[in-house]
């Protein structure tokens, strides 16, 4: 059987609860796809969730991370649209596709393992394939926990309301909301 390496936070008092261990390389079943992690991003969330100042579920011993672009290793035998070799992202949570409310035990990181790891299946359907860019596997990867920013300041705990102001990427635009 083989092996891969994962990184698990043993202790949340910073990173130097974060261990190397050796699992299993998971198989994926008829709907998700096997990829290989080549770029993990580290952001704010990842580093609140390792010194315990994030403020929802953490299991213990988690994987952490939720940011990371991949390459397609293996697809199940249902799976359509993806292929072996293809450039993918994932959603930091992915039920994030099925409306404004998240279920939180699904985001990576946090209640379920996250992407500090070689190899990860992912559901085919939650899974993003990236065009053919110049950009590189580091770039995609921090693409993620920028998404998912946006998605929390419009749909998020406290959505926008008439008056808010945004900034993004350095720009701040008003949206006037009716």
């Amino acid at each position: 059987m083989s092996s891969q390496t994962v990184f698990r936070l043993t202790s949340r008092t910073g990173f130097s609860g974060l261990q190397a261990f050796t699992e299993s390389i998971p198989v994926p079943s008829k709907n998700e796809i096997l990829v290989k992690i080549r770029s993990v991003a580290l952001n704010y969330r990842d580093i609140a969730i390792a010194t315990s100042k994030y403020p929802l579920p953490v299991k213990d011993n988690v994987i952490p991370c939720s940011d990371m672009a991949g390459e397609v290793l293996g697809v199940g035998e249902l799976v359509k649209g993806f292929a072996v070799g293809d450039t993918v992202i994932a959603p930091i949570n992915t039920s994030f596709l099925y409306g404004l409310k998240a279920d939180n035990s699904e985001t990576f990181g946090g209640e379920k393992d996250g992407v500090l790891r070689e190899f990860i299946v992912l559901p085919a359907h939650a899974t993003i394939k990236l065009p053919h860019s110049a950009h590189g596997f580091q770039d995609w990867a921090a693409v993620v926990a920028t998404a998912s920013t946006v998605w929390n300041a419009f749909y998020g705990n406290m959505p926008l309301k008439p008056g808010d102001t945004v900034l993004v990427l350095g720009k701040s635009i008003k949206f006037q909301l009716r």
